[in-house]
């Protein structure tokens, strides 16, 4: 397993890349619709970490909202069966998933003790 990215889910994306590009240096990677009112964009730093923003029209990010993680840890796996195996061996509750993208794509997501989403990948190419 490697590490992938950090997902923060963004009230507004052009606010939030402008502070991540201008504020601190890091460059667009890939910038795309990923459904409708769903806004993705992925940045990354001079070694190559990234951070993939998240605008979702559809979900009221605030201070106070319960079940919805403003942050997801991702890491690259080479099957995301298998770790659905491994998650279930270690009894932990999958929150969502998993999930087969158009783009070929595979994930699941299960929560730290804190509520932070953590994301298994399979087929990430970004």
């Amino acid at each position: 397993m490697n590490y992938g990215f950090v997902t923060v889910k963004v009230k507004d994306m052009e606010e939030s890349v402008k502070f991540y590009t201008e504020f601190l240096g890091l460059s667009i990677v890939s910038k795309f619709p990923a459904g409708p009112g769903i806004t993705i964009t992925f940045l990354s730093d001079d070694k190559g970490n990234k951070i993939e923003l998240i605008e979702n029209e559809h979900e009221k990010i605030s201070e106070d909202i319960k079940g919805l993680s403003l942050v997801s840890i991702g890491f690259i796996v080479d099957s995301v069966d298998k770790m659905v195996e491994v998650i279930n061996e270690k009894g932990i509750k999958i929150v969502k998933g998993p999930v087969q993208t158009p783009t070929g794509a595979k994930f699941v997501y299960v929560e730290d003790p804190n509520g932070a989403e953590i994301e298994f990948i399979e087929n990430f190419n970004i």
